[in-house]
């Protein structure tokens, strides 16, 4: 557990604070949405989502995602791992597949159709 002093300008503390996380000096560009820090605590830009998209009726393949990928789609959510996921949908239609929550890559937002082949 790391503890933090929070000093004003007189040298007052003002508060303290304890945390599991560190504090990573920054620039104004940086953003919890479109950077993180590696493993040696060095900002990085997220980079965004490359995977593989096959659709077949009604089913939608993804492959290539890393694992701990969030996938929100018609009342599924659920978390990726290595193998490609596969979502079958009860109808026809065009539906949104949003992908978010890794570390290193933007959130994605993506509409696919199925079922009229």
């Amino acid at each position: 557990m790391n503890r933090y002093a929070i000093v004003d300008d007189t040298g007052r503390i003002t508060q303290l604070y304890s945390t599991n996380s560190y504090f990573v000096p920054c620039g104004d560009d940086v953003s919890d949405t479109t950077h993180y820090a590696d493993s040696a605590n060095v900002i990085h830009e997220k980079r965004p989502q490359e995977f593989g998209l096959i659709t077949e009726g009604l089913t939608v393949t993804l492959t290539g995602l890393p694992s701990g990928v969030n996938v929100e789609t018609n009342g599924l959510d659920t978390d990726t791992d290595e193998d490609p996921l596969e979502i079958t949908y009860d109808v026809p239609g065009t539906y949104e597949i949003k992908l978010s929550g890794h570390v290193e890559y933007l959130d994605h937002a993506l509409e696919v159709t199925v079922g009229n082949d």
